[in-house]
């Protein structure tokens, strides 16, 4: 079967007048086929020159037009352009071009509204990921925050993830990468793997910082905040020059405020960090869902105020709870303080544990980290600087609020709005809690000191913060732990004493046991000899007798 082919450019009116001839025969003669290509004027050169030079045709103006016996690509023969694609309608089919000049101009017109239309919608406009890299995504909190990332937040933005870690986790990283691709996240633009921190970060619109110290790393804490002091200026030295200005950066770890401080002492310019301090808060939700009976989203105002609070617990000091039925119930709005609410001064530091007490007691029992609640505490503050959050907890740079020192990075009741963090003033601030943001404040500043190596002696930095920081902190908690190792050491002590005098006396009786054995053997042993001596003479008197 043959079939013509129509080519031309899109506002030609000669192209137009071919085109409607073509669309005529084709109508009413049921075995002629036309194909059609349409060009811009700037693709129509160099698309005919190409064409005459691979069927060695010579043509220079729009249309082309050539007849094929096979459909799209076989072997072409050359009929001309507009007058004669027409001479050979009008020879062969008896067809006379009736248009007038003014619609063959309209036509052209609309063909070339129409390609350009047709064109634009064709060019798929460029898609512009959100990029999340990750530092040190080899630990396993990492594998349970990527699932966390999708259908969520992100979800109307294609999201772009880059993983960092050291050589040494290459496979690791790689086992991550296929399982992210194998999950075929709907939202999921690309995963890439790097071990350069100055790669992760260049592209970054969220440049997540896992930090891997903690005290099992490194039990000693002098040797702790130099390492971290270490890792935070590589970190520092790779992305200050690196980093989009409006990059994102959130620190998860033990030392993580002071690992804030220490980006900005190494030339890390950008005021965009914040720490995540959501687990304790999460924690200390939980615990006070469970004793006022209402759900843990009836909490709210929570703060973490300073230091990630490895050895003491988030405050309820500022905090709210709803839906609480008491001696005043209210409506499902009316909120009332948790003090007010708990009505037992200190129950915190009785029944909620701290990170470090808490982690120990979830290791020994699943045999590993919290790292499904750390996860989340982690989502959740991304998702507060993705869509805002009126009312939570995090981690920023202190403009010496609550009297703060300023630029350090500081836990504080917080809201975000359009990814702007800001510290919230939260009314009157009991004076304990004012002593406690104080000490917290002076720790910080220690610990900076001795990461520094502005201070060797860790003990004159921290001793005196520490001791006053545990006595307000903990003192019912710190009292009872006292009392009850003590208790437990004298326990101890009585049990070892008693079971010394219980073996002294087992090993009394077994030599008692000993002795009358033997002396009932010596003295069987005797008898038998004198029962043998008689027996001998008995016989040697019965001999004398015969």
């Amino acid at each position: 079967m043959a079939q013509y082919v129509l080519a031309g450019t899109a506002g030609c009116p000669k192209y137009a007048r071919a085109e409607i001839l073509a669309d005529d025969l084709s109508i009413n003669l049921p075995d002629f086929k036309v194909h059609k290509i349409v060009l811009s004027e700037g693709e129509w050169a160099a698309w005919l020159k190409k064409t005459c030079s691979d069927y060695g045709w010579k043509h220079t103006a729009s249309p082309l037009v050539w007849r094929e016996l096979v459909d799209r690509g076989g072997a072409g023969t050359y009929l001309g352009g507009w007058d004669d694609f027409r001479k050979m309608a009008e020879h062969w089919y008896s067809y006379s071009d009736r248009l007038d000049e003014g619609k063959v101009k309209e036509i052209s017109s609309e063909n070339k509204t129409g390609y350009d239309r047709d064109k634009a919608a064709s060019v798929k406009t460029p898609v512009t990921p959100v990029t999340v890299s990750i530092i040190g995504a080899a630990q396993p909190i990492a594998y349970q925050l990527l699932p966390l990332l999708f259908n969520s937040c992100f979800k109307d933005a294609n999201l772009a993830v880059i993983l960092q870690d050291v050589a040494d986790h290459d496979q690791v990283l790689e086992g991550i990468k296929m399982e992210l691709d194998d999950c075929s996240y709907g939202e999921l633009h690309s995963v890439s793997v790097t071990h350069s921190v100055k790669q992760a970060a260049s592209t970054a619109d969220f440049l997540l910082i896992l930090d891997p110290l903690d005290h099992n790393s490194h039990p000693d804490r002098f040797q702790l905040l130099k390492a971290a002091s270490l890792l935070y200026k590589d970190i520092a030295l790779s992305i200050k020059d690196a980093l989009k200005p409006d990059a994102k950066i959130v620190i998860n770890g033990y030392k993580a405020c002071l690992g804030g401080m220490l980006l900005k002492h190494h030339g890390v310019t950008s005021d965009n960090i914040s720490v995540v301090v959501t687990l304790d808060e999460q924690r200390m939700r939980a615990k006070l869902a469970k004793k006022l009976a209402v759900m843990p989203s009836d909490i709210s105002g929570v703060t973490v105020w300073g230091n990630v609070p490895v050895h003491h617990t988030a405050s309820t000091a500022t905090g709210t709870v709803s839906n609480h039925e008491g001696a005043i119930t209210g409506p499902k709005s009316y909120d009332k303080s948790i003090a007010e609410a708990v009505n037992e001064e200190g129950w915190e530091f009785e029944n909620v544990q701290s990170r470090d007490d808490r982690d120990k007691i979830v290791f020994d029992m699943s045999g590993r980290g919290p790292n499904m609640a750390s996860a989340l505490a982690i989502y959740s503050h991304i998702e507060s600087l993705v869509l805002g959050n009126e009312r939570t907890t995090m981690g920023c740079i202190s403009g010496g609020q609550y009297n703060t020192t300023p630029g350090s990075v500081f836990g504080f009741p917080v809201s975000v709005t359009d990814g702007v963090v800001s510290i919230r003033e939260v009314g009157a601030v009991p004076d304990k809690l004012r002593e406690i943001i104080s000490l917290q404040d002076n720790q910080l500043s220690a610990e900076k000191q001795v990461a520094l190596g502005e201070c060797d002696d860790i003990e004159k930095a921290l001793q005196q913060v520490e001791e006053s920081l545990w006595t307000i902190l903990e003192n019912p908690k710190l009292k009872r732990q006292v009392e009850e190792k003590e208790a437990e050491r004298k326990a101890k002590e009585e049990a070892e004493k008693k079971a010394a005098e219980i073996r002294a006396k087992e090993e009394a009786k077994r030599k008692a046991e000993e002795e009358a054995l033997k002396k009932a053997e010596a003295e069987a042993a005797a008898a038998a000899a004198a029962a043998a001596a008689a027996a001998e003479e008995e016989e040697d008197v019965d001999y004398d007798a015969d």
